[in-house]
């Protein structure tokens, strides 16, 4: 009996697939980064990039912003004082070292001397004439060779660093000296650091007589250096949060939604690359080279330039829609759902996303997360249901009207709610209680 026959033949079939290119990925990338991370990042992009310049302008102190409301301040105030306690900066941790010492009275009194001159960077910049001037008036003795043993002492602490009297000594406090690169890595920061700081490794790399390859090795292990090491102590410090859109009255009672540009760095292309890409009199490599570096620069600035671009199209349609709340604040928010708001602008849903994670917004209520202004619908009522922020206010207000001597159930609560108009189950409350850090009825008990 004969098998099964099998054929063979060509189909054709037509299939969409969508391929992010990495100047998409770099959009999107730079799109999702909050204002008090970006600089950061793209201090991180120059440094692997020599055609992107960043560039800050140290005298412009930040752009103003809508005062808050007295009862926004009041609720940012009990916000801060409710922060758990945080761990003391480098003075607290320099004084914790110096505990287990065992030092004189006369040594301790210069070692603190030293610690209450350090900058924020935990440098030592002072001048040694002034520094002994203030210890003579601290009634401290020994001169210049008490100082110099203070300050040989004070740079021997954690973390490594703290004390030098510039960077270039700050850097070279933790080198280690027992490490092959120490020689190559000193001549670096003490003859190099300009050049590196531009990443014009040419000139260094003849110097030290080492290749490119070699050069960059070296310059891996630099960056594992700390130039801020005063810093480090504060770093588990709440963050001051930058607000990446401001939205304040306007002319003739409109919102005025711009960006907070004041607190991010200018990028642009670095023009002696530029010019370095063009110049024919280069072998063809060498500008392929800096074509390549100044075009993924040019992605950069793009991107930043779109990042923009879509939060503040974004953030005025969000305005527009919680007009209400940043006006007259908690209470007055709507429901609003970003595939919604999405949809409204002709962009994906997964943009408007990135757009508001990790940003803030300025206004007359504080300084608030965009991502707080979508807000889905509690209970029935359809676009009348209050949004979940302004319930939870009503929750609150009702557990804080009870008599501590016959606090409310949850079920009561439930009840209360239903007969304002909130259908709400009693689990839903049993849940916004917690997330109000309530305690159950039994545990707010009060007896006369």
């Amino acid at each position: 009996m004969p098998g099964p026959r099998l054929h063979q033949g060509l189909a054709a079939r037509a299939e969409q697939q969508l391929l992010l290119q990495p100047r998409m990925l770099q959009s999107i990338e730079v799109l999702q980064v909050p204002a008090q991370d970006l600089d950061a990042w793209l201090q991180r992009a120059a440094e692997e990039n020599e055609a992107l310049l960043v560039e800050r302008d140290l005298s412009d102190p930040g752009e103003p912003g809508p005062r808050p409301s007295g009862e926004a301040a009041e609720r940012h105030d009990a916000w801060l004082q409710a922060q758990p306690e945080r761990e003391g900066g480098l003075e607290e941790a320099l004084d914790a070292q110096l505990a287990l010492l065992e030092l004189s009275a006369e040594r301790r009194g210069w070692l603190d001397l030293l610690v209450a001159c350090l900058d924020p960077d935990g440098l030592l910049t002072a001048a040694d004439e002034e520094l002994l001037v203030l210890g003579e008036a601290a009634g401290l003795q020994g001169g210049a060779a008490e100082l110099g043993w203070a300050i040989a002492a004070l740079q021997q602490l954690e973390p490594r660093g703290v004390g030098g009297r510039d960077l270039v000594e700050c850097l070279l406090l933790q080198l280690d000296p027992r490490d092959p690169d120490y020689p190559l890595l000193c001549r670096l920061v003490e003859e190099h650091l300009d050049d590196l700081a531009r990443r014009r490794l040419s000139g260094p790399a003849r110097a030290l007589g080492v290749e490119p390859a070699e050069l960059e090795r070296l310059l891996e292990r630099l960056r594992c250096l700390d130039p801020r090491p005063g810093r480090r102590e504060a770093a588990d410090r709440a963050p001051v949060l930058r607000p990446d859109v401001i939205v304040e009255p306007g002319e003739g009672g409109a919102l005025e939604v711009r960006l907070a540009r004041g607190s991010l760095p200018a990028v642009s292309i670095d023009p002696e690359m530029r010019e370095l890409a063009r110049t024919r009199e280069l072998p063809e490599e060498a500008r392929g080279w800096a074509r390549e570096r100044v075009e993924r620069a040019r992605w950069i600035v793009e991107a930043v330039e779109q990042r923009g671009a879509t939060l503040l199209r974004v953030a005025a349609a969000v305005a527009a829609r919680q007009r209400a709340f940043l006006e007259r604040g908690p209470g007055h928010l709507v429901p609003l759902a970003m595939g919604e708001l999405a949809a409204e602008l002709g962009l994906h849903v997964s943009t408007v996303s990135r757009a508001v994670s990790g940003k803030h917004v300025q206004c007359a209520q504080g300084i608030l997360p965009l991502r707080r202004f979508f807000q889905q619908a509690t209970g029935e009522g359809g676009e009348e249901a209050p949004a979940r922020d302004d319930l939870l206010e009503v929750v609150r207000a009702i557990f804080a009207g009870e008599d501590p001597r016959e606090p409310l159930s949850d079920d009561a609560v439930a009840e209360e709610l239903g007969r304002r108009g909130h259908a709400v189950a009693r689990r839903t409350v049993a849940k916004y209680r917690r997330q109000l850090d309530i305690p159950s009825s039994y545990r707010r008990r009060r007896h006369a």
